[in-house]
């Protein structure tokens, strides 16, 4: 099995929810637009709405160095409700997983997102925020190129 996800250029459609505490799912949608500059970097680029009273706008993006053989990349984001991240990713046989955490700030938030392979025009995408050792924000989601 080989990623379709991340390692071609594509775009790809998001939709599912947005899960905080103590509040219903918040339907969301969007896309992730990825694109490849030279062999070995990328440039992922996300837009997602909110189903929620303010149509909340997450947007986001990333550029990364993946190296093939080890199967691993590390990437720097510009987040429009997270701020500035440095992350790290790795690709398994049936899942991509990055870790990331926020840069410049004194908070302890962190986070970890999964790309569970489905077929190659289908992922299954979760991801969660998390601050110390609860999770603060969930999106889960089906991503379909």
């Amino acid at each position: 099995m080989a990623h379709s996800f991340l390692v071609d250029a594509g775009y790809w459609n998001v939709n599912g929810h947005w899960l905080q505490p103590n509040l219903p799912p918040i339907p969301l949608e969007g896309g992730i637009q990825i694109t490849w500059k030279r062999a070995n970097w990328f440039k992922m680029t996300t837009s997602l709405t909110c189903g929620d009273e303010t149509a909340t706008k997450i947007i986001y993006q990333c550029r990364g160095n993946l190296n093939y053989e080890a199967k691993h990349y590390t990437y720097v984001s510009q987040h429009s409700l997270l701020g500035n991240i440095e992350g790290e990713g790795r690709l398994g046989p049936q899942s991509i997983i990055q870790y990331y955490w926020f840069m410049g700030t004194a908070s302890k938030q962190k986070g970890v997102d999964t790309f569970y392979y489905v077929d190659k025009n289908k992922y299954h995408f979760t991801s969660n925020i998390l601050d110390g050792h609860s999770i603060k924000n969930t999106i889960e989601a089906t991503l379909i190129r």
